[in-house]
C-alpha cells in the first residue's frame, strides 16, 4: 500500500502524477521553525494566533482553545525567521460545547474540563511582540479582549484582511484555501496551534512575484483607516448598504446601531459621496467617522 512507501518514493508518484498535466498534488504541511537565516537586519517578534471558541459572538460565546505562535521577523522585508513552538492550552467554558463545534474543531467537553488558560504565561508572551496576528482578526480580537486585557494594549494585523489575496488573483481568502492554491499544502484545520503556524507559513511563503505576503501585510497595518457609520440610514437604504459591503452592528456594544465600513483614508472622500448621493439624497454629514490605526483596528470595543 502507499502507506508503506519511502517518502521519497512517494515524491517520485506525486512528481509524475503532477507532471502529467492533469493532477495537482497538496503535500501536507510541515511547518518549518526556521524560514530564513537571520540577516543583519533589525528583528522583531510578531504573535501569531487562533482561538476556537463555542460560538460566533463574543459577547456571550467563550474561548475553548487560544494557541499562539512567537516567531521572529524583519519589519523592512517581512522575511521570518525562527517560529517558536505553540502555547496551546484549553479553557473550561463552563458550559457544554455545542455538537457542530465538537464535531468541527474535535474538542469535546472532557478535553477542556477544569482546563483554563495560564494568564500569566500568556500575557508574558504578549508584551514580549511587536505585533499579533490573527487571519480574521476582527474574530479573534474581540473574543481574546474579553478574556485576557493584555490583548487590548497591542498593535493588531489581519492576515486575511491586511493582505490583498482578491487582487492577487486569489477567488478565496479563507485560510485552507489559500494553503492550498498559494503554498501547495494542506494541514488540519480547526485546531488553533495547526492555524497557528498554518498563518506563519502562509505569510512566509513568496508570491509569484517575489514579494512577502507579511510585507504586504505591514505595509497594510501602519496605514490608518476610516470606519464610516451610516447614522440614521434610512431602511430602505439596507440593500444598498449591503452590496456596498457595509456591516450592521446591533448597538449592544456601545457602539453606533448602524451600518458602517472600514475604508483606506484614500478612499473615504468617495466614499462619503456615495453615501451622501445614495443614502442620504444628496445630504452631507450625516455620517459619523472613527479613525483606526493598528492598535485600534478589529477591536469592537465602543
Amino acid at each position: 500500500m502507499a502507506k508503506d512507501k519511502h517518502p521519497t518514493a512517494l515524491e517520485g508518484l506525486a512528481r509524475q502524477l503532477e507532471d502529467s498535466g492533469d493532477y495537482r498534488v497538496l503535500r501536507r504541511l510541515v511547518p518549518p521553525r526556521r524560514y530564513a537565516e537571520p540577516d543583519a537586519l533589525p528583528h522583531r517578534t510578531a504573535l501569531a494566533l487562533d482561538v476556537e471558541t463555542t460560538g460566533l459572538d463574543p459577547r456571550n460565546d467563550a474561548i475553548i482553545q487560544p494557541s499562539l505562535v512567537a516567531f521572529e521577523y524583519a519589519a523592512e522585508t517581512g522575511r521570518i525567521f525562527a517560529v517558536s513552538e505553540p502555547l496551546t492550552s484549553f479553557e473550561d467554558p463552563k458550559r457544554p460545547i455545542p455538537a457542530e463545534v465538537a464535531k468541527m474543531t474535535g474538542i469535546t467537553d472532557a478535553d477542556v474540563a477544569g482546563k483554563r488558560i495560564d494568564d500569566q504565561a500568556v500575557e508574558a508572551l504578549v508584551r514580549s511582540c511587536s505585533l499579533v496576528l490573527a487571519h480574521n482578526a476582527a474574530f479573534d480580537r474581540p473574543f481574546l479582549e474579553r478574556r485576557l486585557p493584555v490583548f487590548k494594549d497591542v498593535a493588531w494585523g489581519c492576515s486575511l484582511a491586511d493582505v490583498p489575496w482578491r487582487s492577487l488573483g486569489f477567488a478565496s481568502s479563507s485560510q485552507e484555501s489559500l494553503l492550498m492554491r498559494h503554498c501547495g499544502v494542506f494541514y488540519d484545520a480547526h485546531r488553533a496551534d495547526s492555524d497557528a503556524l498554518a498563518m506563519v507559513h502562509l505569510l512566509a511563503t513568496p508570491l509569484e512575484s517575489g514579494d512577502l505576503p507579511l510585507a504586504l501585510l505591514l505595509q497594510s497595518a501602519r496605514k490608518k483607516t476610516v470606519r464610516i457609520w451610516a447614522v440614521g440610514a434610512p431602511f430602505d437604504a439596507k440593500d444598498a448598504l449591503k452590496s456596498r459591503r457595509y456591516r450592521w452592528n446591533s448597538g449592544d456594544d456601545k457602539r453606533p446601531k448602524a451600518w458602517y465600513r472600514d475604508v483606506r483614508e484614500d478612499e473615504q472622500a468617495a466614499e462619503q459621496k456615495w453615501l451622501a448621493d445614495v443614502v442620504y439624497g444628496g445630504a452631507s454629514g450625516k455620517w459619523k467617522l472613527d479613525v483606526l490605526d493598528a492598535r485600534t483596528r478589529y477591536s469592537d470595543r465602543g
